[in-house]
């Protein structure tokens, strides 16, 4: 009888496993492989420059998240934090040529996934 109970909750145990990693391994995909064409259809070009568009570029990326990242987590956060590439400083102007975008996905109540990406415009040929 022990055996048995044991048994099942080893199998339980095995399922809950196989299901943390098979949505570790799904948010990461889905963050590593985000079309960086998803980048460049933001980006503007204008007489002082070129830069990204604020509102286009978050809501390519939000809505690229929301159709993906809902099949391996039931809570996720995106974080948007623009920059000047020359100094590094915070951009808060409509013109910054760099983005940190940081993904924070709840796993379980004690294990999150967090993944930041950077994107910059470094040549304006």
């Amino acid at each position: 009888m022990i055996l048995m109970f044991l048994s099942a909750i080893l199998m339980v145990y095995s399922a809950q496993i196989f299901s943390l990693s098979f949505s570790i391994h799904g948010i990461k995909r889905a963050i590593l492989n985000t079309p960086i064409e998803l980048m460049h259809n933001t980006v503007l070009f204008s007489e002082d420059g070129i830069h990204f568009n604020k509102t286009k570029l978050e809501n390519t990326v939000l809505t690229y998240y929301q159709n993906i990242l809902p099949r391996y987590t039931k809570e996720y956060d995106v974080d948007f934090y623009y920059y000047n590439l020359l100094d590094g400083s915070m951009c808060i102007e409509d013109e910054c040529s760099g983005v940190e975008i940081t993904v924070n996905c709840k796993l379980t109540l004690v294990k999150d996934f967090t993944r930041t990406m950077y994107y910059e415009i470094r040549s304006s040929n």
